[in-house]
């Protein structure tokens, strides 16, 4: 039970953190601004369990930054 307790101590304070509704976690509340829509994203990634399929998210991801990166350099 103690962990229980410690993971929706750690779930609360991390929905603190993110200024949002604990229920954000769990997909209840509707997305209305970036720190939900990185809530969705943290509870997206705790739910993929293959560490191969979680690198090739991080690789998509990466891949998405240098590319906004890259744009940005070219518009200046």
């Amino acid at each position: 039970m103690a962990h229980t307790e410690t993971a929706g101590a750690q779930l609360q304070r991390l929905a603190q953190a993110l200024e949002v509704p604990v229920e954000a976690f769990f997909g209840d509340a509707p997305l209305k601004s970036d720190a939900l829509e990185a809530a969705e994203l943290l509870r997206l990634w705790q739910a993929i369990r293959d560490p191969q399929n979680r690198e090739a998210l991080l690789v998509a991801a990466r891949g998405f930054v240098e590319r906004e990166a890259d744009a940005s350099l070219a518009a200046e």
